[in-house]
């Protein structure tokens, strides 16, 4: 009798200021690290003497940070604080970021960044996934298409100017600017707005009084990690992920090169990735939307057909026509790397233990992808060509989305569904 109910969501859904939350990491903290850090290339390597390849390499070793911390980080973070987490990981990513202005070898980039890609995983994709599953029951796809598309919109948006702070400060000072606007950004929003579950504001998810036991827990619902580690499910469902991972990872790195190879400018090789980039935004909102619709199958038949077409494209990308198909097609697929493995992980595996689950996930994606831009290089070395690179690509996708259709199916056909597992769970208790 003294237990109080979770109250209905009056007025406006908190839920909603996590996701805006969520956007406003990835739009600052999430894109200074994953994907501005390119702008310095050039600068760093002509001062300090350093070779391009070297500088790559050197800053891939953050992605192995990630990988590293993913498994651990998800269970801390899932049963942990995670508001005191997240904020520790951005102040040291921020510091770290700016500890760069004061390197003057590869091998202090490399403990650098290893250590920020320790921390990205503390900050970034596996806590803000861990929220919006919590939060939401349903339009749980749009919500992570509108977070996650804050890391392409930052990315736009901040790119002009650290260009233009590196052309009037210097490298160095640039550095210590974007680890500031890491911590000024994004420490606040964590501090004052980050909730890990509905229980924390007295609430239920988004949709989960259309549950007919309200007073089910449906974040407990799903399987443990030792569960899906025993079944065949969700290995078939890792072979998927490290497939499309590859892809990922292997493509658009060299779509410049790439176009430029084939005869055109670099100013419209330019124009060509950046319009992959806003693609890129769009398709996170769409295939949300088909998530929420058709879940799991709907999305991968969206992002398999629009790959097919975006690969077959760049094969006859000789023509500018077909050049533009490709970067709005591959935007529309290439998003199931951004909102798929969350997405999917809680579709097939339910909310019981999806930090846990969802951690030991990013490692193989994070691994994987790394080594995608290897791959399509040693291709390209041995054939001269990436026209082999890319029909192998298409051919992992292909096979990529048939395991995770599978694996989908197979949940279907042995376990219940989410909702189902929860109302089992509440008449057990009755």
């Amino acid at each position: 009798m003294g237990t109080s109910m979770p109250q209905r969501n009056n007025g406006l859904f908190y839920g909603w200021y996590i996701v805006l939350t969520s956007f406003l990491i990835m739009f600052s903290a999430f894109s200074i690290v994953n994907s501005l850090h390119s702008l310095f290339l050039v600068p760093v390597t002509t001062e300090l003497g350093l070779t391009r390849t070297t500088f790559s390499i050197v800053l891939s070793v953050g992605g192995l940070g990630v990988a590293i911390a993913s498994p651990f980080m998800g269970k801390l973070l899932a049963n942990g604080n995670m508001k005191l987490i997240m904020s520790v990981c951005v102040i040291l990513a921020g510091c770290g970021f700016m500890l760069y202005s004061l390197a003057q070898s590869a091998v202090y980039f490399a403990v650098i960044a290893f250590c920020i890609g320790i921390c990205v995983a503390g900050f970034s994709n596996i806590p803000i996934s861990i929220m919006l599953t919590n939060w939401f029951y349903e339009k749980k796809g749009l919500a992570m298409g509108l977070a996650f598309a804050g890391s392409g919109i930052g990315t736009a948006a901040l790119s002009p100017i650290l260009t233009m702070l590196i052309s009037n400060y210097g490298w160095r000072t640039t550095y210590i600017i974007a680890g500031l606007l890491i911590i000024v950004i994004s420490l606040p929003l964590i501090l004052f707005f980050t909730k890990k579950g509905p229980a924390e504001k007295g609430t239920i998810a988004l949709g989960a009084n259309r549950v007919e036991i309200a007073q089910a827990n449906t974040e407990q619902s799903g399987v443990t990690l030792a569960q899906a580690k025993r079944s065949g499910i969700f290995w078939l469902f890792i072979f998927g992920v490290i497939c499309f991972a590859l892809v990922a990872g292997g493509v658009q790195m060299h779509i410049p090169a790439y176009l430029i190879d084939i005869g055109h400018p670099a100013l419209f090789a330019g124009t060509i990735f950046g319009l992959l980039s806003l693609s890129n935004t769009v398709g996170k909102l769409i295939l949300g939307a088909i998530f929420d619709k058709f879940r799991t199958t709907g999305g991968i038949l969206f992002v398999g057909s629009c790959m097919t077409i975006a690969m077959v494209s760049l094969l006859l990308a000789n023509a500018k026509s077909f050049a533009f198909v490709f970067a709005i097609a591959y935007g529309f697929s290439i998003v199931i790397a951004t909102i798929g493995p969350p997405f999917m992980t809680d579709d097939l595996f339910g909310k019981k233990e999806f930090g846990a689950i969802f951690g030991v996930v990013q490692i193989f994606f994070v691994a994987t992808s790394s080594l995608g831009v290897i791959v399509s290089g040693l291709i390209y070395d041995l054939t001269q060509s990436y026209k082999v690179a890319w029909f192998i690509f298409l051919g992992l996708f292909i096979l990529s989305m048939f395991c995770i259709l599978i694996a989908n199916g197979m949940k279907k056909k042995k376990h219940l569904t989410v909702e189902e597992m929860a109302i089992e769970e509440s008449m057990e208790g009755i």
